[in-house]
């Protein structure tokens, strides 16, 4: 059963063109492992300076106000984790990971007192530094084999990559970059590694209009450097 509906939303986020509807399908899957709520994001930066966009969650809302009134998102192992992991990874596995702090026993504590009893994490790692997440939680211990775990992973790259496709989708807590056609153009090689002379062939301008045209996504992204607003942009699905 449970492999018959993870080949199902498979099928369904390969065909379905509406977000909603793959994000509402993928909710009900996970059902089907055992997991009652979920969330997904991506986020780039580090600290206050972190920007983030969250592509859906379905979180109690009292558990949801808890974790944001108090500022969890910034110490949470699951987050912190994800950054130095490739592969999912389920809460009862972290005993040891170094992400463990005691900031962090402060959120587990936390969500061990609401009732979560499981969490597994889908990691989801970009390009210029962008970081994704999905996670899903449960209420009961959870038993997977380890090709269930591998479906789950395939779901959770589905999801995110049809949430991530879908420019200006989700809440961000930054407002949009807006490009001009040229910045757009020059920013796009400025994440491929190019230099203002290197972009300035490529298009067939001068560099130093290259280097205007960079200078000026930089003050729209409120950025020192062209690697930061890159990363913004990417988190944004913007290049």
């Amino acid at each position: 059963m449970r492999t018959a509906a993870g080949h199902d939303f498979l099928e369904f986020c390969a065909a379905e063109s509406d977000v909603s509807k793959v994000i509402e399908h993928f909710i009900e899957a996970i059902g089907v492992f055992g997991f009652v709520a979920s969330a997904g994001g991506a986020w780039a930066g580090a600290g206050g300076s972190r920007s983030y966009r969250f592509y859906f969650n379905n979180w109690p809302k009292d558990w949801f106000d808890t974790y944001m009134e108090n500022g969890f998102m910034e110490i949470d192992p699951m987050i912190l984790e994800a950054r130095r992991r490739m592969t999912p990874f389920l809460w009862t596995e972290m005993v040891d990971a170094r992400t463990f702090a005691i900031e962090g026993a402060t959120v587990i504590a936390a969500a061990k007192a609401y009732g979560w009893a499981e969490v597994m994490g889908i990691p989801i790692h970009g390009p210029s530094s962008y970081q994704g997440l999905i996670s899903v939680a449960a209420l009961m211990p959870v038993k997977m084999t380890g090709a269930e775990r591998a479906l789950i992973r395939s779901m959770a790259v589905a999801v995110h990559d049809k949430a991530y496709e879908s420019v200006g989708f989700g809440l961000s807590n930054r407002s949009p970059i807006l490009l001009t056609p040229r910045e757009a153009d020059c920013m796009r090689w400025v994440a491929a590694g190019k230099t203002d002379a290197e972009i300035g062939i490529i298009l067939g301008i001068a560099p130093a209009t290259a280097h205007y045209h960079v200078e000026s996504v930089k003050k729209k992204a409120g950025t020192r450097s062209r690697s930061e607003a890159v990363a913004l942009l990417v988190l944004a699905g913007s290049v």
